[in-house]
């Protein structure tokens, strides 16, 4: 009877245990974060007379444990810094702004996000850079630029070993037409209400010069470490580069569209 009688009230301490279990609340890492609740987004906002740090994140993203994490350090980092640096005119300020990117090209779903960090101390002129989170909705899983071969946590954005060989020039060749375009052609004249079209001249006219190639580091655009951070879409991949990496600071931070029609057997 007393053996019948401890097997019932650990029977019953098991059920309350699993029930409280899965009825528990998923974590708030917005409150860790100390940060206001809006419904959609967790805005996290500092003011100090040396410093000012704005931050908002997304709170549908699925891995939100990576993305606070990663707030987190960055958050500390630069109120650690500013606050060990000398005062000037000017409040050091940190923003971090998110952009949400998704796909839903079979075989499966994605979903992204990707944080513009604006940071400056002080003075200094302000430096910006990129930190970007993708999820893969069938495997459930963070995807990343490679992934080890032994890691079942991750899965890989390729499925070739290195595809700088293809992506690099087309990168080169999107920012270069994004930042220096081709002149455009001359205009043909065109007649006004009432008045007979204008001739143009026989004589032929020498189309101006093409720009300048812009001054692409070469060693950094083929360097896999500058092409962590990215997010896939239905036409390709966007590729987001920090500023001062591909091209001088004064091109401020990048980004550009790897049509997917050039690189889908690339993608796993």
């Amino acid at each position: 009877m007393r053996s019948l009688s401890v097997a019932v009230v650990a029977t019953v301490a098991a059920a309350l245990f699993s029930s409280a279990v899965a009825t528990a609340a998923p974590k708030d890492y917005c409150a860790d974060l100390k940060g206001a609740n809006t419904g959609t987004s967790c805005v996290v906002s500092l003011s100090d007379p040396t410093y000012r740090v704005d931050i908002s994140i997304p709170l549908d993203y699925p891995d939100l444990k990576s993305v606070s994490d990663y707030v987190s350090q960055t958050r500390d980092a630069f109120v650690n810094s500013a606050k060990s640096s000398a005062a000037g005119a000017t409040p050091s300020q940190l923003t971090m702004t998110p952009t949400e990117y998704s796909s839903a090209v079979p075989p499966r779903g994605t979903q992204a996000v990707v944080f513009k960090v604006t940071q400056s101390l002080g003075d200094a002129s302000p430096k910006t850079t990129f930190k970007s989170f993708n999820w893969d909705q069938t495997y459930r899983k963070s995807i990343v630029y490679t992934v080890a071969t032994d890691d079942k946590t991750l899965t890989p954005l390729w499925r070739v070993d290195n595809p700088l060989p293809t992506v690099a020039p087309l990168v080169q060749s999107g920012l270069q037409q994004e930042l220096a375009p081709p002149p455009a052609a001359p205009a043909t004249p065109t007649a006004a209400p009432g008045q007979p079209t204008p001739t143009t001249s026989a004589a032929p006219t020498t189309p101006p010069p093409p720009p300048a190639p812009l001054p692409f580091s070469s060693t950094a655009l083929y360097n896999p470490a500058n092409y962590q951070n990215f997010a896939v879409v239905n036409d390709g991949i966007i590729f987001f580069f920090d500023q001062g990496v591909l091209l001088p600071d004064s091109a401020g931070p990048l980004q550009v569209l790897v049509p997917r029609s050039a690189i889908d057997p690339m993608i796993a």
